[in-house]
């Protein structure tokens, strides 16, 4: 039997033909679902692959009770993005080779590439950072602007990465004050882009005060940028939403 990890890329039709034909055959599919707003329903996702989900939760893909069924079953977690996005999916892999269960991988698109679309340079972007959403921390950890100030120090981009739920004005506004509290200024204007990798997508570059203000949808990202290259400048310019 065998465990299967599978990226579902950006949107609901972005699975690979390959990993389609593993999801004909398997005997459970599984759905990590705490990690990002998805940009559509799960319904549709079923809907489009003609295939039965059920969706877990971070306990139960952390207690990796998956990995104890793919002992006897063909088991398969589907995960937003790229399969290996997070550090809980190497664990599965790597509690996959410790007991010899047999696993395999496929990959797919992830927001990590897809910020490209912003205009923005992969090359020049540094350590990417997660914003909590303070209304589940009572501590309002600003932790994730250290990842600002090294990336800044070495003229590089800024990938935030925000928790789920976690809507732009919240966000935004975590962001000001962070900034405040730690003493690590932020440029003039950021980037956020919605959607990303859907036909909803949506790019903004403005400042602050104005994104706030902005009916931008969930799920988002936020991008700090460093010093832009003429033609980052100029494709932020020609693809923003005006």
């Amino acid at each position: 039997m065998t465990f299967y990890l599978i990226g579902i890329g950006m949107n609901e039709n972005s699975i690979s033909v390959d990993a389609f034909e593993t999801l004909k055959t398997c005997d459970k599919i599984y759905l990590e679902n705490y990690t990002v707003n998805f940009p559509y329903s799960i319904k549709k996702l079923q809907s489009q692959y003609d295939i039965k989900i059920k969706e877990l939760d971070r306990t139960k893909v952390e207690n990796e009770s998956v990995i104890e069924e793919a002992k006897s079953k063909d088991i398969v977690l589907l995960v937003y993005g790229d399969s290996l996005s997070a550090t809980t999916h190497m664990q599965l892999i790597l509690e996959c080779k410790k007991q010899e269960i047999p696993y395999k991988i496929f990959h797919n698109a992830s927001i990590i590439t897809t910020v490209a679309e912003t205009g923005l340079s992969l090359y020049k972007f540094g350590k990417t950072a997660s914003m909590p959403n303070w209304k589940e921390h009572k501590n309002k950890p600003t932790s994730f602007m250290s990842y600002i100030k090294d990336n800044l120090a070495t003229l590089s981009h800024t990938l935030i990465l925000t928790d789920i739920g976690l809507n732009i004005e919240n966000a935004i506004t975590q962001l000001q004050e962070s900034s405040k509290k730690t003493g690590i200024s932020l440029p003039e204007k950021i980037i956020t882009i919605s959607n990303a990798g859907t036909e909803k997508q949506k790019i903004f570059y403005d400042t602050l005060n104005t994104l706030k203000d902005k009916k931008i949808s969930m799920p988002f990202c936020l991008i700090i940028p460093t010093e832009l290259h003429f033609l980052e400048q100029e494709a932020l310019d020609i693809l923003k939403e005006k």
